[in-house]
């Protein structure tokens, strides 16, 4: 099924620049998009305790080519039909000598958000960002973390454990992975030093997940012997011993993780892959990948899902009221009679693993997926990132069930 909105509705735009002026909706089903004038680059969101959305975003602002970029974390709240509520930029708007950028958010169950994300220093170097905010956005703590010996730390990922601390998975790039755990009240790390695994790299998952035992598991993307392949990582946070770390892609193949989630007693992974057919065209043609694994790590079943002769890829993957999954991907609009440069593409998969339906969604412009969610009444949520020329615009939009 495929659905391209109307360009009106595009270029209504202009009156939602202040984020300020949008009149409210009132369907179910909506398209919002918000910026402020800059570039906006999503980066994350999750559906609030009152039904509405949190969306974490990264602002660069620049009002001229000679000027130097200067970087914040966007939080924008909305209500359940995506009309805004509130909005706020970390640091304020007239700090210049402070740049952040935003990793990822996760819902404190006793209320407000913690973020993490990079703190970018002055001489270059990046520390790890952690900062939680109330329900209204309100700055509540915020703290910079690196290792002892100074080098750069991104914030990836962050989870709130059953003690209400909370976990933050960062890297230094291509050599080492840390896992810390912060004291929700001090904000000071658990132990004396982050937990280190090797050969990390950082395009990890932005997503930490805790299983019922308090163990942590994450995705990331190793490179061995010129292949790409995925990694999964589960342990008990504070200890360098793993329950496993697994390469789990297919020999010979080029996989990459973006998103993982629990699914059933295990996991399910989507992402990109240069299979198709059992053959590996590298370079030419990347498919859309979704991996079901078992609670240990294990692939029960690794799919492709071919559009067209292009470079297709998951971008996100969340479970679904019925026991099945929802996948978001970026494709490329020429192989599904598209307008622009890339769309949104939804593929909605049962709880055996199969495929049921798909649905393309996408402007006359690029379109890049970022995080979906099913919401109370069935529906699909999806935040992207639109670029219109060089602007870079945060698109939100609210589907049906179908």
């Amino acid at each position: 099924m495929r659905k391209v909105f109307i360009a009106f509705a595009f270029f209504a735009l202009g009156s939602c620049l202040s984020e300020s002026s949008v009149k409210p909706g009132s369907s179910s089903t909506f398209i919002r998009y918000f910026n402020g004038g800059n570039n906006d680059v999503a980066q994350g969101m999750e559906i609030a305790p009152d039904g509405g959305f949190i969306i974490l975003a990264t602002t660069r602002i620049q009002k001229a080519e000679s000027d130097i970029p200067n970087f914040k974390i966007k939080l924008i709240k909305t209500d359940p039909l995506g009309n805004p509520v509130w909005q706020m930029l970390y640091p304020a708007v007239d700090v210049k000598d402070k740049n952040y950028t935003a990793g990822a958010i996760q819902i404190i169950p006793s209320g407000g958000y913690v973020i993490t994300g990079d703190d970018i220093q002055a001489n270059g170097t990046i520390k790890a960002l952690l900062m939680t905010v109330d329900d209204i956005g309100g700055l509540t703590k915020s703290a910079s973390y690196n290792t002892s010996t100074g080098q750069t730390v991104r914030g990836k990922a962050v989870a709130v454990n059953a003690a209400g601390n909370f976990l933050v998975l960062s890297t230094s790039g291509n050599d080492k992975m840390y896992l810390t755990e912060i004291d929700k009240n001090t904000f000071q790390s658990v132990i004396p030093n982050p937990v280190e695994y090797a050969a990390g790299q950082t395009n990890l998952s932005n997503r930490l997940l805790i299983d019922e035992l308090g163990k942590a598991v994450w995705s990331g993307v190793v490179t061995k012997s010129g292949l790409t392949g995925i990694r999964l990582i589960k342990t008990t946070p504070n200890s360098i011993n793993t329950d496993f770390d697994l390469l789990i892609s297919i020999p010979g193949f080029n996989e990459v993780g973006k998103d993982f989630c629990k699914y059933g007693l295990g996991y399910a992974l989507t992402g990109s892959t240069n299979q198709k057919n059992g053959v590996a065209t590298p370079g030419t043609d990347t498919d859309i990948l979704f991996k079901r694994l078992s609670s240990d790590g294990t692939v029960l079943s690794s799919t492709s899902f071919p559009i067209e002769n292009q470079n297709d890829e998951g971008n996100s993957i969340s479970t679904t009221l019925d026991g099945g999954l929802i996948l978001l991907s970026s494709a490329n609009s020429a192989g599904i009679a598209g307008r622009g440069d890339t769309d949104f593409y939804l593929i909605k998969i049962n709880a055996f693993g199969d495929k049921t339906w798909t649905s393309a969604f996408g402007s006359k412009f690029k379109d890049e997926g970022v995080t979906v969610r099913q919401t109370s009444d069935a529906g699909y949520v999806v935040l992207g990132t639109t670029t219109q020329g060089s602007l870079k615009i945060i698109t939100l939009l609210k589907t049906d069930k179908n």
